[in-house]
């Protein structure tokens, strides 16, 4: 059912149960200042399904995360081997090793990333609402001379109505060999449809209902920044070439409230600095 349009009614159910806290959600992003440049990527984000955010975000801030992820990627073997899923061959997970029980603080480096100002007034402004800020997630890509697999292929995330991922490149991305983020736009994604009986597609299967000119690869330098609704935009990636890595942040809001079952605890604690709107985006 999440893999169709019915999925906006098993929402609607859900909401009903929350309706105090969805109520509350709305009332603080009306309370948020939101800029005319802010404003403008999430009406990109609601029409075209994507949004380029890299002049939104401060460089010192970039070149912070940047910085913190180069010395997770110098411990990489022991983040390998204490990675929680490792069901994605191709991807090494930098973060889960200094999670304490399954948790990051809410002063990491990389959960205030996805804290900022910047990134929670558009998403809100898209949204309509303060998000759920499910996860961050820093993961290295690379070659593994296997068949594509998993979000290799072509897919739409289904865990919810709207899935927003924020991404910024903490390494060039300007070859093909470099596995670029690549996806089709909303209205590509549309032409599309919704099969039904499987949730990841080999290309020809995708270039069979769409122009393959309707793609956007998202070649781009270290530092850059953007935004994707991945239940809008059929979209794959980590495609590696021999020699290539791919370093990229991910942080992953979600609509309250979330359809998915619920977690048993937040991957996320506060600290006594967290504030009110974040412990709300956190969920905590």
């Amino acid at each position: 059912m999440n893999r169709s349009p019915l999925r906006w009614a098993v929402k609607a159910g859900v909401n009903t149960w929350h309706l105090n806290e969805k109520r509350e959600r709305r009332r603080q992003a009306q309370l948020l200042t939101v800029t005319s440049a802010q404003r403008a990527k999430a009406d990109d984000l609601n029409r075209n399904g994507y949004a380029i955010v890299t002049d939104l975000i401060d460089s010192k801030i970039q070149e912070q995360i940047a910085a913190a992820g180069q010395v997770r990627l110098q411990n990489i073997e022991a983040a390998e081997a204490g990675q929680s899923s490792t069901w994605k061959k191709f991807w090494v997970r930098l973060l889960d090793a200094e999670m304490k029980d399954g948790q990051l603080s809410a002063d990491n480096v990389f959960v205030r990333y996805a804290l900022q100002a910047p990134v929670i007034n558009v998403i809100s402004a898209a949204l309509g609402e303060i998000p759920w800020l499910d996860y961050v997630l820093l993961s290295y890509s690379r070659y593994t001379g296997e068949e594509l697999a998993s979000s290799q292929l072509w897919h739409r995330d289904h865990d919810d109505v709207r899935v927003i991922k924020f991404f910024s490149y903490l390494t060039d991305v300007e070859e093909d060999a470099d596995g670029p983020f690549t996806f089709l736009p909303k209205q590509a994604t549309d032409k599309f449809g919704y099969p039904l009986l499987s949730s990841h597609f080999p290309d020809e299967q995708v270039f069979s209902k769409v122009p393959r000119s309707d793609i956007k690869v998202m070649k781009a330098p270290r530092l850059a920044a953007f935004m994707v609704d991945t239940t809008k935009c059929l979209h794959m990636g980590s495609r590696m070439g021999p020699g290539h890595g791919r370093l990229l942040y991910t942080a992953t809001f979600f609509c309250f409230p979330r359809m998915a079952p619920k977690q048993a605890k937040r991957p996320f604690f506060a600290t006594p600095e967290t504030t009110e709107l974040q412990r709300l985006v956190m969920g905590l």
